[in-house]
């Protein structure tokens, strides 16, 4: 939602899921965030490279609404079964339909740069972009960015922050039906139980330790009906929701005053200009603009589901779960209703 409004700012460039792909589920994120110096051509390889855990789940036919690059188009230059370059995924696809043209421009220009840092790489890259499509700034958001957020500090010094906050059982709710959080969650217990990436890795020297509901996910004999039907519990999904938010705002809140903003999700539902208003004010008074927030904040529809609706048993557990999340956005300054109460004491 956020990326899609930004997207829509005169001067804003809207980087949607470049962190989120690049880092392919975890298995690139020291590649991603790598203290060496490199050249033009090394880092346009890294960012334009086709990630595994991504291209398995292609060819599976698995997918998300934030994966855009058209691969059954006719025409389309990469497919399910090649694989899509990181960037060409989400990232150039939310920005243009001309992709493909953008994806050859950029490794004409990327190729010859000289040797930097890689966040000197990728300010280049970014910049670029903006340059390109005549913006002044550029914001990068990825779902779960909360966990990559020390490796972004340590690439990023004086970067800024935009905290999108949603109540810890919401979130849960979303991501028990969300497939790719399913799919991070399916092969992370497979790697604990077999010391290894499944995906990348053949060795199955500890194949005993895979519980039998785990199996039919080892990529070797993926069964994608069995994945179809599989569910993540939600209180598993809240404790994840809670490590983001603990270890995040440890971070977060530790960084000096103006460099960081929370802005409750929940709140874009009740008064959305207000805090698109107030997203651009942190950004610069040069970016507030009354019409653009006017008209974005006419597109935001109310999500689906609700906690609320969850019987009593599963709220309790559910709260539970999430309650050190809740108590660490307190201490922070932002309060969320995390009482014993059930749905009939409402």
């Amino acid at each position: 939602m956020l990326s899609n409004m930004l997207r829509e700012h005169p001067r804003i460039l809207s980087l949607s899921e470049f962190y989120g792909i690049q880092v392919d589920g975890g298995g690139r994120l020291t590649e991603s965030f790598s203290r060496d110096r490199m050249d033009g051509p090394r880092f346009w390889d890294m960012v334009a490279a086709i990630g595994p855990f991504t291209t398995f789940w292609l060819r599976h036919g698995i997918t998300c609404t934030e994966w855009l690059y058209p691969c059954d188009a006719p025409g389309a230059r990469f497919s399910w079964q090649t694989g899509v370059p990181a960037i060409l995924v989400t990232a150039l696809p939310h920005l243009t339909n001309d992709h493909d043209a953008l994806f050859d421009a950029l490794e004409s220009e990327v190729t010859g740069w000289p040797t930097a840092t890689i966040g000197e790489q990728y300010r280049r890259l970014f910049g670029w972009l903006a340059a390109y499509f005549g913006k002044q700034l550029w914001v990068e958001r990825s779902g779960a960015g909360l966990s990559i957020i020390e490796p972004i500090l340590a690439t990023f010094p004086d970067a800024r922050f935009i905290h999108v906050v949603r109540d810890g059982r919401d979130a849960a709710l979303s991501m028990q039906e969300h497939i790719l959080l399913r799919a991070y969650f399916v092969m992370s217990s497979l790697a604990q139980c077999l010391g290894t990436n499944p995906i990348e890795s053949a060795n199955r020297t500890r194949l005993d330790q895979v519980p039998a509901n785990l199996r039919p996910f080892l990529p070797e004999q993926f069964d994608v009906t069995a994945f179809q039907a599989y569910r993540v519990s939600l209180p598993l999904c809240a404790v994840f929701w809670t490590q983001q938010i603990v270890n995040g705002l440890s971070l977060l809140t530790a960084l000096p005053d103006g460099r960081a903003l929370t802005l409750r999700y929940e709140d874009f539902f009740s008064a959305p200009k207000s805090q698109l208003d107030a997203l651009t004010r942190f950004l610069g008074d040069e970016f507030i603009d009354e019409e653009w927030s006017s008209r974005c904040a006419a597109t935001v529809r109310k999500p689906r589901s609700s906690w609320s609706e969850l019987a009593d048993e599963e709220v309790r557990a559910l709260t539970e779960a999430c309650r050190p999340g809740f108590e660490a956005l307190r201490a922070a300054g932002v309060e969320y209703q995390c009482g014993p109460e059930t749905n009939r004491d409402r």
